[in-house]
């Protein structure tokens, strides 16, 4: 008998031998696919973007600004204008006081414990800074080298101590130490520091500080340079003498004298004060405010021994740029105000007369040479060198501004205009 094949069999065999080809990819409507999702992509973006432009401010309004503004040191200004230097003072005519009676010890004792009293504030604000370098010798020793200096607190945003100081202990160090009044130590922070000035503003958080600190300490807040006068009373506080906390009190002599340092001029507090040639510190008003930190390097050599001082005013915006950060911009000249009187005699224009190039400055490099009378700065007269400096501030690293000079030749003053690219230090 012959096999008989059934539909099914047949059926079952049919479809395992059958080949399954894939479906033809049809890429016209997978391009348009993609160009769908692609659209689609970008129009979520533009309206990501849009909501969160619209939110993110306001959220930063309500969230973030208070911690922003908490980080951004802002010093009010004097209302004279610190671009502008004080008037000169006339010398006082004497004249005769009568003493009612004759000054005992007591009164003087008297005297003394009411300016205890003034500076046992700012005195609290007095810190001592050191810094520390590591350096290995050939025998794979560690040295430690230390650099010490005074400090005051004038300025405290919430979370932190901001210190002026002085930028020599800074240099190379590698760990900044902080001292305060009652002994303890907490680390510092570097913000900036001024070259011509030789000033420095480190930070010290109030976290790293034990609670007995916080209470121990004040600040010692930047008073008002400009209300002084010849015979006003005025405090040093710090290391004016040579030694620590060390407390003089005394006179201010004269308030119009200048010291010229890199890019600006500022005036200089003399005192009848006694102190020491290596003395520093601040000097203080009587309602216990800073009004000019001591230099006693400037002056006369003679003067040496006589409590000196940079007025506060003049430094306030130098002060709030190096507590910010801010990169001090500089142009490097040395420069004095030349008046109307004397340009009309020289034949040149007012403006600030060089005296002195830096070397390898944005000056130097630009052909700003000695003897040159600078009248404009990237388009702004400058007839002193407190204005001169408030517009170089204004400028950046690497920004090329204008210079517009008198520059004297065989025929008198000519006017010429140099372009120069400015630096940081």
């Amino acid at each position: 008998m012959g096999e008989h094949k059934g539909p099914s069999d047949t059926e079952g065999y049919r479809f395992m031998k059958e080949t399954i080809k894939n479906r033809p990819v049809n890429w016209k409507a997978l391009f348009r696919r993609a160009l769908f999702l692609i659209g689609s992509a970008a129009m979520f973006g533009a309206v990501a973007a849009l909501v969160f432009s619209l939110v993110y401010p306001a959220a930063v309004e309500r969230m973030g600004t208070q911690q922003d503004d908490g980080e951004k040191v802002k010093i009010p200004k004097d209302e004279l204008d610190a671009t502008e230097a004080p008037a000169q003072e006339e010398t006082p005519t004497p004249r005769v006081v009568e003493v009612p009676r004759q000054i005992t010890l007591e009164d003087y004792d008297k005297i003394y414990n009411e300016i205890l009293a003034i500076a046992e504030g700012p005195r609290k604000a007095l810190v001592h800074v050191s810094g520390v370098q590591g350096e290995e010798d050939l025998l794979d020793n560690t040295v430690l080298s230390s650099g010490e200096t005074e400090g005051i607190i004038f300025e405290e945003n919430g979370r932190e101590y901001f210190i002026l100081t002085e930028r020599t202990v800074l240099l190379d160090a590698e760990e900044v130490q902080v001292r305060f009044v009652d002994g303890s130590a907490s680390p510092a922070t570097q913000m900036k520091t001024d070259m011509a000035t030789g000033l420095a503003v480190i930070t010290v958080s109030k976290g790293s500080m034990k609670e007995k600190t916080l209470e121990a300490v004040t600040v010692a807040p930047l008073g008002n340079s400009y209300s002084l006068v010849q015979g006003k009373s005025v405090i040093a506080i710090g290391c004016p003498t040579g030694y620590n906390d060390s407390v003089a009190y005394g006179n201010v002599t004269s308030v119009s004298n200048k010291i010229s340092v890199m890019d600006m001029e500022y005036n200089l507090l003399t005192t009848d004060i006694l102190g020491s040639g290596e003395g520093s510190g601040v000097l203080l008003d009587t309602t216990g405010s800073i009004i000019g930190i001591i230099a006693m390097d400037y002056g006369p050599e003679d003067t040496q021994t006589m409590v000196k001082a940079m007025s506060v005013s003049q430094l306030k915006p130098l002060i709030e740029n190096l507590s910010n950060g801010k990169d001090v911009t500089y142009m490097g000249i040395w420069g004095r105000e030349v008046s109307e009187e004397a340009a009309e005699s020289m034949g040149s224009s007012r403006g600030i007369f060089v005296e002195k190039v830096e070397e390898d400055s944005p000056a130097m490099e630009a052909g700003i040479q000695r003897g040159d009378v600078v009248t404009a700065f990237n388009k702004k007269s400058v007839h002193t060198m407190q204005r001169f400096y408030a517009e170089l501030q204004k400028c950046t690293k690497g920004q090329k501004v204008q210079v517009a000079i008198m520059r004297k030749g065989a025929e008198g003053y000519g006017q010429t205009k140099i372009t120069v690219a400015l630096d940081v230090k």
